[in-house]
């Protein structure tokens, strides 16, 4: 069963150690979360966004004074995913080596424009 966050106002934390992507519907969803899990991955590192709910913290997020322009970039491209009706995921990841693991396990299942946001360091992994 896909979980999908809850906006109730919530503020969604600086992305950083996760790997985040997108994917076009819910099935596809679900096939990332179930092989993210096989390959040892738990459903609570895992979250995703959705619809409205979804838009509405991602555009909090963005106006986050801190954000440089390339993670305003990354937060505009989920807006625009999220406004095609499409689903965020994003793994927690502790370094590029494992946010490139996940890449490789969830490309197969249609995740698409992959970002792994480090501590000194941000990546587009995936177009």
């Amino acid at each position: 069963m896909t979980h999908f966050m809850k906006d109730r106002g919530r503020e969604l934390p600086v992305p950083e150690g996760k790997t985040i992507g997108f994917v076009d519907n819910e099935e596809q969803l679900a096939s990332i979360r179930h092989a993210l899990g096989d390959a040892g991955y738990p459903d609570s590192a895992i979250t995703s966004l959705h619809g409205r709910e979804g838009i509405d913290m991602l555009e909090r997020l963005r106006d986050v004074a801190f954000f440089g322009d390339w993670e305003r970039a990354v937060a505009d491209k989920g807006i625009a995913e999220l406004e095609l009706g499409h689903y965020s995921f994003a793994v927690a990841a502790k370094d590029r080596d494992e946010a490139l693991r996940i890449a490789d396990i969830v490309e197969p299942y249609g995740g698409h424009s992959i970002n792994y946001f480090g501590k000194w360091v941000n990546e587009q992994l995936t177009k």
